[in-house]
This record gives structure tokens, C-alpha cells and sequence, in this order.
């Protein structure tokens, strides 16, 4: 499946008409899942997890009110497979919430469907797509509830449409064996900017920053992305190594992808690895910052509308293979 295969599937949900309106269940549930995707680098959901949130979008986006059940299980399985907690597949006929909750029903966006999430603004422009269902004036209260933002650098020139992506029109990825040709003065000096400007936004918002105000940073005339919103672990094209990682928020007991914590003491963050591949990029990323003594910020979500709480400096202090993780402490990098 390609870029416009996925968006004309899209564009052909088959949406239930309720009173002569549509209930659009099917697009809140993929916007759902595509701003999930963004922030916690998974794919796959409990019903348990999406029933409330969900269940809130319906009640305030679509013209007709339906179960959350009814997406979850009636949603087309070209996009999506929903499976019973023994992984049985559950079929297109009327489950309630309760069998759902009971059978501890999951499901996840099909491999195919991410593979295009993941081209360059790939979720973002399947995202507006979507938006074709909604009245206009819904729109920006919409993006903001699944958050779907797009980062300033992002909107809107750059989502214009354009000929699909394709692997001689990816965006290179800069060779590991460059990552430690970036001077180190230059590094740090980027790094002491983006602290005082993250310092600055907290001060100016009282605390916690909002999402969309994290992506205007801008060092010696030339902007900076500090973040990447469709991963936890960033590296600037123009650093050689990380500078920022992310945990977003979860509701209490909703369970999460990927279990970054501190510690007993507070001090340390165990910061777990993108997959389990020491060599992705992204921790290959880590792994340099840690041989360099390079501090990072961590973003640290607090509530459900994308605020983060901004921690600096941290710095890595080791890597645990057999665990999938970095530590990350607050008091300094280590000795040598």
C-alpha cells in the first residue's frame, strides 16, 4: 500500500448513517490511533485504553452518537485487526462493550497502513484526510483533541499534496559513521540555547509547555527541530547525536508501550530503546550522546491535551542491552 492507496481507503470508510446523519465512529478511531502512533511508538491499543477517550470524541465530534464498541470492532480490516486477548480474530458482527472489555479485546493499525504513517509528514497527511469528514469549524478543536498538531516547520505549505513517496524521494538518513564529525563546541552551544529557551517557554507558561510551541526553536538564524513527533528519541540533522527524548502522558492504569521510569531514588530515568535493535538510528543516536557527555532534555507528558513538563540538563549514564535501555541521570555525566 502506498501514500494513495491508504488515503483513498480513507475517503471510502463506510459510515453509519444515524437519523440521516453520519456517525463518523471510524474516522475519531484512526485519528485516535494516528495521534497515538505519534506520541508513544505504538501501533496497537487495548479496547480497556481507547474505550474513554474515544467515547469523548464521539460525544463531541460526530453528528450521530454511537457505542466506542462499534469502530472498535466494525472498522475495515484492510486498516485494521482487532483480536481477542487469545488472539483470536473478532469478526464484523455487533460486539458490545462489555464482550469487548470481557474478552480483553485489542487491536492494531495493519503493518502496511504504518509504513506509510511513517514516510515524512505521512501521519499528518493521512490525518487530513480524515478531517474531509468533519465540518470545517471542527477542524482545529479536533487536531488538538487527537493530537495531531503539526509542528510549525510542518503546516501548511509543506502538507501540500504531493506525489507519493518513494524510495528514491526519501528523505537520506545521515550515516552513523558521521555522527561525531558535528564539532562538540558547536553541540554543546546549541544545547546551552535550546535549555535557556526551554526554560523561557516554562517560565512564560507557568509551567508545563504545550506541544505546538515546541517546534519554533531557532539558533543563529537557522531553525533547530528539538523534536520529532513521530518518535520518543530526537536527533537533529544538523547534531551528531540525540538531544531530546519524550514520555507522553497516560491516563492512571492505562497501560504503555514502552515502560520508561525513575528509579527508587528520582535520579535516574530508565529510558527504554526504540525496538529492541541496538543499532536503529535513533539509539545509535543515544549511544553517541552518551560517549560524548552530552546533556539532553527530557519531555514528560502531564495530561491528556499534550503539555510537557520540560526536565534539563540529563545526561546517559549507561546502556542496559538485555533490558532494551539507557539510563538517564539528573546529577551530571559519569567519571571516567
Amino acid at each position: 500500500m502506498d501514500e494513495n492507496g491508504l488515503h483513498e481507503q480513507l475517503r471510502q470508510l463506510q459510515t453509519k448513517m444515524v437519523g440521516g446523519e453520519q456517525a463518523l465512529h471510524k474516522p475519531l478511531l484512526l485519528l485516535w490511533l494516528f495521534g497515538r502512533y505519534l506520541d508513544e511508538r505504538s501501533s496497537a491499543t487495548t479496547f480497556e485504553a481507547a474505550e474513554a477517550p474515544l467515547t469523548d470524541l464521539i460525544d463531541q465530534f460526530s453528528l450521530r452518537k454511537v457505542s466506542a464498541a462499534e469502530p472498535f470492532w466494525e472498522l475495515e480490516r484492510t486498516l485494521w485487526t482487532p483480536l481477542t486477548a487469545d488472539g483470536s480474530a473478532i469478526a464484523e458482527t455487533p460486539r458490545s462493550a462489555k464482550w469487548l472489555r470481557d474478552n480483553g479485546a485489542r487491536g492494531s493499525l495493519r503493518d502496511e497502513v504504518v509504513n506509510v504513517l511513517d514516510q515524512p509528514h505521512g501521519v499528518f497527511a493521512a490525518a487530513d484526510v480524515l478531517y474531509e469528514y468533519f465540518p470545517r469549524n471542527y477542524v482545529g478543536r479536533l487536531r488538538s483533541a487527537v493530537r495531531l498538531v503539526p509542528p510549525v516547520f510542518l503546516r501548511p505549505a509543506a502538507l501540500k499534496r504531493e506525489a507519493p513517496t518513494t524510495a528514491t524521494t526519501k528523505l537520506p538518513r545521515t550515516p552513523r559513521s558521521k555522527n561525531r564529525e558535528v564539532p562538540l563546541k558547536y553541540e554543546r552551544s546549541v544545547r546551552r540555547a535550546v535549555f535557556d529557551w526551554l526554560e523561557g517557554l516554562t517560565a512564560q507558561n507557568g509551567g508545563p509547555i504545550p506541544f505546538a510551541q515546541l517546534a519554533n526553536f531557532i539558533y543563529d538564524g537557522t531553525r533547530i527541530p528539538v523534536l520529532n513527533p513521530q518518535s520518543g528519541i530526537h536527533k537533529p540533522a544538523k547534531l551528531g547525536s540525540a538531544l531530546s527524548i519524550k514520555t507522553v502522558y497516560r491516563r492512571p492504569n492505562e497501560e504503555r508501550p514502552y515502560e520508561d521510569e525513575l528509579d527508587e531514588s528520582g535520579r535516574i530515568l530508565r529510558y527504554k530503546y526504540r525496538g529492541e535493535d541496538p543499532l536503529h538510528s535513533d539509539n545509535v543516536a543515544l549511544r553517541t550522546a552518551m560517549e560524548l557527555k552530552l546533556p539532553l532534555f527530557w519531555l514528560k507528558g502531564v495530561d491528556p491535551h499534550a503539555n510537557y513538563e520540560a526536565h534539563f540538563p540529563l545526561w546517559l549514564t549507561a546502556e542496559r542491552p538485555e533490558q532494551h535501555l539507557f539510563e538517564v541521570s539528573f546529577d551530571g555525566p559519569p567519571n571516567d
